[in-house]
């Protein structure tokens, strides 16, 4: 029995996915941060650090929506056969891919927050953000379309393309 066609792809295709997604975000960001550094002859990672944040935020969201709005699909999101699709399956519009965008900030906000708030050190924040990233993907599972709920949300869905 095929899939139903707004159910969600498998777990491991859409994490392996995220991780793909890290390896070109290091990319696009380290440059994007090169020409931030250059552009204002930064010297340090410390100095002007939220201009530096606010072009990186940028960035990322000139990424995402420009790829969600256009095919469909980013970088790993291609490479995985992925594609994100509104909740009746249409191509994104602008307003619904920028809400996946802010909705995605789930998958890291909330322990970064929490460890910032009580004044952990880095690596107890790391190990928090790790394990909260667990407990978002496997939360999928409560929802019968195995969603993320990022994406319920967003009124969005993460489907299989097509070769």
């Amino acid at each position: 029995m095929p899939p139903k066609p707004l159910q969600a792809p498998s777990l491991h295709r859409r994490l392996a996915a995220l991780l793909y997604e890290a390896i070109v975000l290091f990319g696009v960001t380290w440059l994007a941060a090169l020409l931030y550094g250059l552009a204002v002859s930064q010297r340090s990672g410390m100095m002007d650090r939220h201009g530096l944040q606010a072009v990186i935020f940028l960035t990322l969201a000139i990424y995402f929506i420009g790829f969600w709005l256009r095919p469909g699909q980013t970088v790993a999101m291609r490479a995985w056969r992925l594609r994100v699709v509104d909740a009746n399956g249409h191509a994104l519009r602008f307003s619904r891919a920028g809400l996946r965008f802010v909705f995605g900030w789930l998958w890291v906000l909330p322990p970064l927050a929490l460890a910032w708030l009580a004044g952990l050190n880095h690596a107890t924040g790391l190990g928090m953000l790790f394990g909260w990233m667990i407990l978002w993907a496997l939360a999928s599972y409560l929802r019968p379309d195995r969603q993320f709920w990022h994406d319920a949300f967003a009124g969005t869905r993460l489907i299989d393309s097509p070769r």
